[in-house]
């Protein structure tokens, strides 16, 4: 395991970011300056429906081709950048966050990266082997191969003291929060596939809702605890943070176009028509009759997805109370009913939260070092593509440690 250093990243200033959604891909062409993130352009391209199924690529060729037609978009007359950075999300993405605790021989040593590399060495047989489980238990079979995508330290104490990164630090006792991503043989082929044809070169690969949690203005702050909630295309993510410290991720396969499957079934329209509709009934353009068939359409599959997140977080171990309150980004959190429901939901009934949690929309505007030249970029829908450009921020200022 090779740890993540400027040796290794880029001459260049300039990359893209690529969300690949299940709906949607979206590209920003970015540079980094000293501070902050500067997005230059923006592309935006709608997914074949053969294109990708729950967050997860079913056609490269069709994903290549709205990748290029994106970035093509994000580029205008610009250079071709060579390097990117790309959010994966999905059921079959797995997380696995470890802890470790240890003394150190010779205290007023620096903490260098040969003595990282040891501990998460050692860390990863333990990641991988509850990964492996966890993808047992889903798939029901042991054959599935795995790949670990990347592993990085959330989270840092030396002698009690936080600190951003524990590089060149010295001290005695050392605890140390690292977060594997593990994913398919058959995913990892399909990125890289992808990557090859666009002829670009990972800067990392990241998770989208850990991207997002990291990026947050004001999330590693000790006061900070959010859930964070990314409604896709074809899946929810959720993140989690307590006391500014990152907990875990959990995904499912639901999202937008479930509900959209729902209206083209019960109005009897095609599939586009259906989105079409959904969309004027999220912005409140509908008539009142169309408007009550929408909703009690959607209303049928409602309970399904918020069973999902509730699942979902009940599955986040070693939490003794959940944040009070939830942050919704994502193109699927459009739909009122979305938040609506988590409004409504007894969720102090269901799960150790203090107080009903309050429900606000996540934008742009609250990922910190983000100079948007392009003012396009407002909505709740944009902020996962966001997150995933800022977070190369932090990789190139050495402010958070990734091993491939």
């Amino acid at each position: 395991m090779a740890i993540f250093n400027k040796k290794n990243k880029t001459d260049s200033n300039s990359f893209l970011s690529l969300d690949i959604g299940t709906e949607f891909v979206k590209v920003l062409n970015c540079n980094i300056t000293d501070d902050n993130i500067e997005i230059l352009g923006f592309g935006k391209e709608r997914q074949p429906l053969n294109a990708m199924k729950g967050g997860i690529v079913t056609n490269i060729g069709s994903v290549v081709t709205s990748c290029r037609k994106a970035i093509e978009q994000s580029l205008d007359s610009s250079e071709y950048p060579s390097k990117v950075v790309l959010g994966i999300a999905g059921e079959l993405v797995k997380g696995i966050n470890i802890k470790v605790n240890y003394e150190r021989d010779d205290p007023e040593s620096k903490i260098d990266e040969i003595e990282i590399k040891k501990i998460l060495d050692k860390l990863h047989d333990t990641a991988y082997q509850e990964a492996t489980k966890k993808f047992e238990d889903m798939t029901g079979s042991k054959d599935t191969e795995i790949k670990l995508i990347n592993a990085t330290i959330t989270d840092t104490f030396i002698d009690n003291y936080r600190v951003s990164t524990p590089l060149n630090f010295q001290g005695k006792k050392v605890s140390i929060n690292v977060f594997f991503v593990y994913t398919p043989l058959i995913i990892k082929g399909a990125l890289d596939d992808i990557l090859k044809q666009l002829e670009l070169t990972p800067i990392i690969i990241a998770v989208q809702p850990f991207a997002i949690s990291r990026t947050i203005k004001g999330s590693r702050d000790n006061n900070f605890d959010a859930i964070i909630i990314d409604v896709g295309g074809g899946t929810t993510d959720i993140a989690l943070i307590n006391g500014g410290i990152f907990q875990d991720t959990k995904m499912f396969a639901m999202g937008g176009r479930s509900f959209t499957k729902r209206v083209s079934k019960d109005l009897s329209l095609p599939y586009n028509d259906a989105e079409n509709i959904k969309i004027e009934y999220s912005e409140m353009n509908l008539d009142k009759a169309t408007n009550l068939r929408v909703k009690d359409a959607i209303k049928k599959d409602l309970d399904l997805w918020i069973s999902g997140v509730e699942i979902s977080l009940e599955e986040i171990e070693n939490i003794k109370t959940y944040p009070d309150q939830i942050l919704l980004c994502g193109g699927g959190s459009k739909l009122p009913d979305i938040r609506s429901k988590l409004i409504e939901y007894p969720w102090s009934v269901v799960l150790p939260f203090h107080r009903t949690p309050k429900i606000n929309f996540l934008s742009p505007d609250k990922i910190d070092g983000i100079i948007d030249k392009t003012f396009q970029l407002t909505r709740p829908e944009d902020v996962p593509v966001v997150s995933l450009a800022r977070i190369v921020l932090d990789i190139y200022k050495d402010e958070v440690i990734i091993a491939l």
